[in-house]
This record gives structure tokens, sequence and C-alpha cells, in this order.
């Protein structure tokens, strides 16, 4: 016997044609200014990707399978290049503007891209890199201002590069294409990794990869992408395509609201007061710097409903926080630019409450039917699904990158995540294993202390490392941001107060002063801020409570800021490099909690003691 049901390749252009007439109503809207928004429909962009396409045929050739490359930040132009490349059969390349110039030549050149669009306001970046790129001849802005139409050509590395306007190429162009019938395994977008461990990773998706993970995100246990529930994208479409938000909105009707390249906390708080978002998507910096903001400027009225935050552990205690001052659900989602990218989505099953439904929604969420997962410990073996059986988290599906180094034999992707996966199938991430402390034959995750620490009232953000140790091999290393002190309180509430002195990521002295000696639980004078070894005290006292000794960091640095990768996570490396160069003062603390003195590790800095 034989199917009777008909097989119609998934493609994007079917996508865009059913968003831009079914749905072509439905608004964009970019904040990309303190101004008023700039307001277009489905239907719009539908007609301005078709007239896109026929210039990219006509004026540079481009036919299935070439790159498209942009460089632009979150706007409906940005929309109309991605539905314009895909729905003809080319290849979609989001370029990551924020990475080093050495990178973005890297992923121009391993692309080959032939044609860049550009936004006007990002040309002062990538016109250097031309000459350093042999494959692109042909650059299309976007937004000239209105001062002339500028050079027809700049310098590329084998001849001139054709300059075009991006308005014009479209103007007088047809707004209507038929659209190839293509394989649906056929390539429709290429996105790179962000490079935080070395040089970016090509990961390509196909229209059916692209197709499975938008149905996935209108799933009510995924995103609930829907009908009239406004989406505020606030991951940049370059960090995989805004994780498939905007496909998954024009197979939706789902109105977007855009932010161009401020994610600032005061702009996207104007935003959602005036869009009136229902949800949003963004790092967990986002959140973080959100609500703070909101802190000293509360909120008239709070449209959102739920955040989706990935990319990096969102702290509980930031969970916590948003839901009980907001009634925001803040939902923590996993996932990596290989597994296309939304892979789990921490939704509680339903019946639970209390606790139980904290530590569901603490998690990183539950596989979903289409992404298999497994658990494999240090020598290879598959483990049970239990919370307490660790290893490396594998998975394997329909959207999942089966290419590449991290690819074992039997077709499995090697995520680099260390964590676990419980009985009903929600994961929890422990560490990446390259964060992974090895102290005296011993793991020390740090994720599960970061979490400890910004459970904290007094901590904002906390990121912690392995440090060189003689003795144990490694040991941890907590980085602090303080948290502010509410209006209202005062000063000397904690750690957070008056320990913002050092400058971003200085880390400058902090004299003890006359309290130096104070027992450590007397409260700090009013109107004093609180000396760093005791603040450090404080913390590690707190982290005792709930790890083993050997699992409790000695050292521990204030700052004003941690360095953030160019998608906005915490930035190890640098934390690490900063190390290294002695730019951290560190307070150490002895077995009974005294602060010493001695070297910061792997520097030959003194490190503070009081």
């Amino acid at each position: 016997m034989e199917s009777t049901m008909q097989e119609i390749p998934f493609s994007v252009g079917r996508i865009l044609d059913h968003g831009s007439t079914v749905h072509g109503t439905t608004t964009v809207s970019t904040y990309a200014t303190d101004g008023a928004p700039e307001t277009t429909t489905f239907a719009d962009i539908g007609a301005r990707a078709a007239g896109l396409s026929h210039a990219l045929r006509d004026l540079a050739g481009v036919g299935p399978g070439d790159p498209v490359a942009t460089v632009m930040a979150n706007s409906a132009e940005h929309l109309e290049v991605m539905f314009a490349a895909a729905a003809m059969g080319a290849v979609f390349h989001p370029v990551n503007h924020n990475l080093s110039a050495g990178h973005v030549v890297d992923v121009l050149t391993d692309a080959r891209d032939r044609v860049v669009v550009c936004d006007a306001t990002l040309l002062d970046s990538v016109v250097p890199l031309l000459p350093r790129c042999p494959a692109v001849r042909t650059l299309i802005v976007v937004g000239r201002d209105s001062d002339g139409p500028g050079p027809s050509t700049l310098p590329g590395a084998d001849g001139p590069v054709t300059v075009h306007d991006y308005e014009t190429v479209l103007d007088g162009r047809p707004t209507r294409a038929t659209w190839p019938t293509l394989p649906e395994t056929a390539p429709a977008a290429l996105c790179h990794s962000t490079a935080s461990g070395g040089t970016p990773t090509a990961v390509v998706m196909s229209h059916r990869s692209l197709w499975l993970h938008s149905l996935g995100l209108r799933t009510a246990d995924s995103f609930a992408v829907r009908t009239g529930c406004t989406f505020l994208c606030l991951v940049p479409v370059f960090h995989v395509l805004s994780w498939g938000v905007p496909l998954a909105a024009f197979m939706s009707g789902t109105p977007l609201v855009l932010t161009g390249r401020r994610t600032d906390p005061a702009h996207v708080a104007r935003v959602i007061g005036e869009a009136m978002p229902r949800a949003a998507h963004g790092p967990p910096s986002v959140w973080l710097d959100l609500y703070v903001h909101y802190l000293h400027r509360p909120p008239t009225r709070m449209s959102l409903r739920e955040v989706f935050s990935g990319g990096a552990a969102v702290p509980g205690s930031l969970i916590d926080a948003w839901e009980t001052r907001y009634g925001v659900d803040l939902v923590h989602a996993w996932g990596m630019t290989e597994t296309g990218p939304v892979g789990t989505v921490a939704r509680p099953p339903t019946g639970v409450s209390g606790e139980a439904r904290r530590m569901y929604r603490h998690s990183q969420g539950r596989f979903p039917v289409e992404l298999e997962h497994r658990v494999v410990d240090d020598t290879g073996t598959v483990m049970a699904a239990h919370d307490r059986n660790v290893g490396e988290i594998q998975v394997r599906g329909n959207t999942v990158s089966a290419q590449g180094a991290a690819a074992t034999p039997d077709g499995w992707l090697r995520t680099g995540d260390i964590g676990s996966v419980t009985r009903d199938g929600y994961l929890t991430v422990h560490d990446r294993a390259a964060d992974v402390i090895r102290s005296g034959g011993e793991w020390i995750y740090s994720t599960t202390l970061e979490n400890i620490i910004a459970d904290s009232p007094d901590v904002l953000e906390a990121v912690v490392v392995g440090v060189p140790d003689e003795k144990w091999g490694q040991r941890p290393l907590a980085v602090v941001v303080p948290a502010p002190a509410e209006p209202g309180t005062g000063p000397g509430v904690g750690p957070g107060a008056g320990v913002t002195d050092a400058g971003a990521d200085a880390g400058a002295t902090t004299d003890a002063g006359p309290d130096a000696g104070q027992d450590p639980a007397d409260p700090a004078p009013p109107g004093r801020p609180v000396p760093r070894d005791r603040a450090a005290r404080a913390l590690r006292d707190r982290v005792a409570a709930q790890v083993p000794p050997w699992m409790v960091p000695e050292r521990w640095a204030f700052v004003d800021r941690i360095a953030r990768t160019s998608v906005e996570k915490a930035d190890k490396a640098e934390v690490r490099a900063r190390l290294a160069r002695g730019e951290y003062d560190v307070v150490t603390l002895d077995d009974t909690g005294t602060a010493t003195g001695g070297t910061a590790p792997g520097t030959d800095d003194p490190v503070r003691s009081t």
C-alpha cells in the first residue's frame, strides 16, 4: 500500500506568499530611532521582496544556491532581503556586524558571497573590508541619506565592487514573482555561530528545516507565535534569523515590532510602552538591564505576558523577579545555531504548582517530539534519563545540523553542553564543557555557582571561571556585579551599595575603612558602602549553604559590568583574559572567611587584603 497524500515541497516562498496575502494587513513596525516608528505590512514586504528578487537576478546574476549576505540591523528591509533571497532559491546569509573585522572577512570569504546588502549606518565598518573579500562584486546600500548618490564603485579584492542604492534598484521592478519549485532539502539560509570559542562555524539550513522549526514555534508548548499577538524581536536577524520568529509570524499573521540596532533599556521600555507587544525574545542581559531600568522608572502599564530568553543561562532569581513584580513569564529556552535554533522551552507541565512549578521554570525546558536527545558520559556511554545522570547533551532531529566536527559517527550532534534530563524530558544545563572547572579530580559547574550567587538580592549578575591553583589544578573565581539599591532603600544595604566606583570591568579598589574589623554579621552603618571583603564573605556563606565545601569559591571580584559577546552572552574568554592581565581587584578568603593577601592566579599582581 502507498500513501494517497500529496507531496508538495516545503519552501520559504510558500511562507512569503501566505503571509503577504492571507495576512497582508499584518504590520511590521521598526523603532530604529527616538522618533516615530516606520510601519509597513506583510503585503508590502511581499511586494518589495518580489521586486528585490528581480533586481538580484538582473543586476548581480544571483541564481539558485548563490549566497546573498546582509550586514543589517533588524528592520523591514532586512526581512525583505531574507524572503527575497530564500524564495528565489538563493541562500540568505545574515552576517553578525558585531564580530571582529577579521571574523566578518572570514564569514564572507567562507560563504563566497558575491552580493552584500548593507545598512548605510554600517558602511564605515564594511567598506574597508571589501579589498579582503575576493568574491564580493555587488554592494547594495539601504537607507542612504539625501547628501547624494554616493560612489558607483568601490575598490574590491579582484576589481571594483559595484554599488547600488536599495530603493533605486527596487524602483520600477515587478511586485510579483513566481517562485521556483525547489527540493525542500535545498539550502535556504546560511548562519554562522557567534565565534565565542574561536572561528565562526557555518550552518546551512534547508527550506524543510525552516518550515518545521517555524511550525514548532507556533505551538503552545513553544513560543505560541499566533495571529494578532504582537511579538517584539530583540534577537537580531543575524542570530539564526531572529530565532526563526519572523518566519513563524508570516505563517501566523503575528504583528512584529523591531528596534533596529537598539536594545538599550530606555529604548526598549519606550517601545514596549508604545507598541504594547504581548510577547518578546532576547538574551538574558536584555531582561536584566530592563528590569533594573524599571526599578527606577516603573512602567505605567505592562503589555508583556511572556518573554523568551536563551543563549545563556537565565538566573532563577530573574525569572522569579519578572513574575513577582510585573506578572511576566520569563520563559527559559535552549538551543544553538546547529539546532535550528530553538530546541527546548521551559513551560511547566499542567497540574504543578509552588516549588515544583518553579523548578520546571528554572530548567532549560522540555524536549519536543521532533528533537531526540541523549546524555553521554565521558567514556561515550549513553546514560538513562535521570536528573542525577550528568553528561554531554547530544541531539538529533529534522532541524539539527548533520555535518561538522560536532557530529558523532552514529549521527548525533555533540552540543558541548553538560547537563541532565529528567524522565519527563526536562533539560538542565549545568555548564559548557569548556567552562567546567576541574578541581582536585572533581568537576565544578560554573553555572550552578552563578545561579546561587545571582539569586542573592544583592547581586545583579555573576560569572564564575576557573583559575590556576597549585594544589587543586583549578579553583573557581566569582566575578560579581552588585545590584543597585532600589529607590528609597538608601545606600549601605548590601554588596551593591557604594561598590560602583570601579569603572567598566576595571576592578578598582575600595578602601575598607574603619569597618574592616567589624563583625560581618553586623549591618553596615547607614549611608556607608559595604566593604568588598564583607560582601565576599556574605556571598561565600550563601554558596556554602547549598553546595559541598570543595565547590565554594575562595576568590571574588566586584565590577560594574561583565564583558559580553557579540550576541550579549557573558564573555568568559574576556573575563579570563582580564584576570590574566591583572585587571581585577581580587578578594581572597581563607577557610575561616578572613580576607588574605597573595597573588591573583595567573598574574604577578597583588591581591588586595584587608
